[in-house]
């Protein structure tokens, strides 16, 4: 079921990146599986770069993302690819990682076919900006929330305020060292002589 709509959006994904096809073509009839989490989709590599519902055949390579990817792949971008795990044939998986890094889809160019070019472009300068805003808001967000928790409320303590903490232990202790010497010379001298 996940194979049935995961592959044809692939595909169409790797229609948009120039020489995909001609990298996964040197793998023709070699079979994958990819796993986010639970979830998996098991292919095999056509002749002409495509994917296609994987066979009975045993799997060249297995590629296992983390569950929390596709959201990670939103801040870290292609770093997310960093923590697969590879079981199989490197050489598959390695073009695989090349071919998944290079994905990027082309909103503008799908949207242009129902409204033009024009009218595309900006839907989806417009959602950019959008997306550009929500994070920035975000980050304003974040940013007021531990000032006002270190600040304010005084939930959480800044990194300046707890290395002032530690000298001032330090010193402290110093000083009660001192002073202890102090006192163990004095009651030494206070001892009458027998």
């Amino acid at each position: 079921m996940l194979a049935t709509a995961a592959l044809p959006v692939l595909n169409h994904l790797l229609d948009q990146a120039p020489g995909a096809h001609a990298r996964l073509a040197r793998h023709a009839g070699a079979q994958a599986r990819l796993e986010l989490g639970a979830l998996g989709v098991a292919f095999r590599v056509g002749e002409d770069g495509r994917l296609a519902a994987a066979s009975d055949e045993p799997l060249a390579v297995t590629l296992r993302l983390p569950a929390d990817a596709a959201l990670r792949l939103l801040h870290e971008g292609d770093a997310v690819l960093r923590d697969a795990r590879i079981e199989g044939d490197a050489a598959l998986a390695e073009t695989l990682g090349q071919v998944l890094r290079g994905l990027r889809w082309d909103a503008a160019e799908d949207l242009s076919r129902l409204i033009g070019d024009a009218a595309a472009e900006r839907v989806v300068g417009g959602a950019r900006a959008a997306w550009a805003g929500g994070r920035d808001l975000g980050a304003r967000l974040a940013a007021s929330a531990s000032e006002y928790a270190a600040d304010e409320a005084q939930l959480l303590v800044r990194p300046a305020a707890t290395a002032a903490f530690a000298d001032e232990v330090d010193t402290l202790r110093d000083d009660l060292a001192r002073l202890q010497k102090r006192l163990e010379l004095l009651e030494r001298k206070a001892q009458p002589i027998r």
